[in-house]
């Protein structure tokens, strides 16, 4: 699933590329219902300028001329695509959105787990109300997240994936946070002190930070791509994440599922009763 830097990289560039733009036609595909309802869906984005592009969190939010805002949410295998004339050999497309300077933006989702939604202007702030701080920005602190973290008896990978406790994180950053933070994935929220979150704060951001500005990730399943079918780079400079060995003391690399989702960590730059 696309986290923060993806979803980043994407609503910047849809912004540039969009911004100022009139969508003059929508095409939704028989086999996709658009929300409330496909009917609606195109009722309300047709002939409407866009004004701006935005993420929140994991979401992409296209803002309206009559102050709506469409919602892509990618899921695992949700794309959106910018193209100049043919839709090209894009599959699983599910809605087209054709714009007035000639342009097509698609969103195509192959398992169907994404959404593509019109959100009122309430609907909007009730969405954000949602989640947690958002980690780049600069208001949010250490003892923010810190109170956030101590709300929740879990462990801190739990606890960092909880888009309450702070948006916009998925197993990819988390991983490579905790590890420059010499923190265990498993050590209980309980246990953290501010100083630790600190350092996870600072963590947080410096590879949050390194991903925007390498793209993102892309996997080996190759569905994540930027609007222009450009793959991120970031995953050619994972810290620890689907590592073997640790790359500061060479120790083989742990492997262990949390809630079902793959962590790797060092056992020894990442000790259990460290703080």
């Amino acid at each position: 699933m696309p986290e923060l830097p993806e979803t980043h990289t994407i609503a910047a560039l849809l912004n540039k590329g969009l911004k100022g733009k009139t969508i003059s036609k929508v095409q939704v595909f028989k086999d996709y219902r658009a929300l409330p309802s496909t009917e609606v869906f195109i009722k309300a984005v047709t002939g409407k300028k866009i004004e701006s592009v935005k993420r929140v969190a994991k979401n992409i939010l296209v803002e309206l001329s009559n102050g709506t805002h469409i919602l892509f949410h990618l899921a695992m295998t949700g794309r959106l695509l910018l193209w100049n004339d043919l839709i090209g050999n894009e599959r699983w497309v599910k809605v087209i959105l054709h714009l007035d300077n000639g342009t097509k933006l698609t969103f195509s989702d192959m398992r169907m787990f994404g959404k593509a939604a019109i959100l009122s202007p309430k609907q909007t702030g009730e969405l954000a109300a949602r989640y947690g701080p958002e980690p780049l920005d600069e208001n949010t602190t250490p003892q923010q997240l810190f109170e956030n973290l101590k709300t929740k008896r879990t462990n801190i990978k739990n606890a960092l994936l909880n888009q309450e406790i702070i948006s916009g994180l998925g197993n990819i950053y988390v991983t490579d946070a905790l590890f420059l933070a010499g923190i265990n994935p498993l050590i209980g929220t309980n246990e953290v002190t501010l100083e630790t979150v600190t350092r996870l704060l600072d963590s947080i951001r410096s590879v949050l930070r390194e991903s925007i500005k390498l793209g993102g990730s892309t996997l080996g399943d190759k569905m994540y791509v930027d609007p222009f079918g450009r793959e991120g780079k970031y995953q050619e400079y994972f810290k620890i994440y689907s590592r073997e060995k640790c790359p500061v003391c060479g120790s083989k690399v742990s492997f262990i599922k949390i809630s079902g989702r793959g962590t790797y960590f060092c056992p020894v730059c990442q000790p259990l009763n460290r703080q």
